[in-house]
């Protein structure tokens, strides 16, 4: 299953090539993530989002070592947290990141958020010194590609308007109830590369009664219609569970397509998760 999985890839804007289904490791996991990460890749994923928390990225660097696997048979994501942003603190964490994962090199590097509160008062400032700090770590080769999280569109804009290269990723919370139909929109004028997720806690919008009826018409999951909503939107998956089955079922999504009335609905139901965090007043 691996080797089918492994080739089904795309291009960021820069050319290098990423896998269109994704894991995400999130920290909420705390000490399952090992476990689950070893689910995973038995499962055949290969592209791992990793949470910006220390001992996340420990458990994670240690799955990835007692996988077996080779450092280029996978592609990993890391992200710098709310409380290193700025040129040097920026550098400090991916180096302090690079020896937590035991790998000499990042697939992927992402600004988490782009206006933490700690340093609000100068948010244009430090939002510049943080990008050019990913731009220094992409020109030497520590990073392959380097982009944003959470960013909506006037965070997007401003990080174009003070950088030499644009991101070639914004990953952002996007589901069925939730299309962030301007984020999406301005990341793709931009040719930026929209990785989608699920919030963490994320059962209420998985056992409603709406993505049921999806899941009984299409004969598959709720899952599948999730990410089969993110791949109609040219959006990358990042999947989440610890079940075998379920994670290896997710490769099915391509195997059915949403119609376009069905996408409308879709983009229309009602959010069951929580709602838009906004990243310039949220207190963290």
């Amino acid at each position: 299953m691996s080797s089918s999985i492994n080739s089904l890839t795309t291009e960021l804007h820069n050319g290098i090539t990423i896998p269109v289904f994704g894991y995400r490791a999130d920290k909420d996991h705390g000490n399952r993530n090992y476990e689950n990460i070893l689910t995973a890749i038995q499962a055949g994923f290969r592209h791992f989002d990793i949470a910006c928390d220390g001992e996340a990225e420990k458990t994670a660097g240690r799955a990835f070592k007692d996988s077996g696997l080779k450092r280029y048979e996978l592609f990993l994501t890391a992200k710098l947290d709310n409380d290193s942003h700025g040129y040097h603190q920026t550098l400090r964490a991916f180096e302090n990141t690079l020896k937590r994962l035991g790998t000499d090199y990042i697939d992927l590097y992402l600004i988490n958020w782009p206006n933490p509160v700690r340093y609000r008062s100068n948010y244009e400032e430090t939002l510049a010194k943080t990008w050019e700090a990913l731009e220094t770590m992409y020109k030497n080769g520590k990073v392959h590609a380097i982009g944003v999280a959470n960013f909506e569109a006037r965070h997007i804009e401003f990080t174009l308007e003070h950088s030499e290269i644009s991101p070639m990723v914004n990953q952002a919370r996007v589901y069925p109830g939730f299309p962030f139909k301007d984020n999406v929109e301005c990341a793709n004028e931009h040719k930026i590369q929209t990785i989608g997720f699920l919030p963490p806690m994320h059962d209420a919008i998985l056992s409603c009664k709406e993505l049921q009826i999806f899941a009984d018409k299409y004969h598959v999951t709720p899952r599948q219609i999730c990410a089969r909503y993110l791949l109609e939107k040219s959006i990358l998956p990042l999947c989440q569970g610890n079940d075998i089955a379920e994670l290896s079922d997710v490769f099915n999504t391509l195997n059915f397509s949403l119609s376009r009335e069905d996408m409308l609905f879709l983009d229309n139901m009602r959010n069951y998760g929580p709602d838009n965090i906004n990243p310039d007043t949220c207190d963290f």
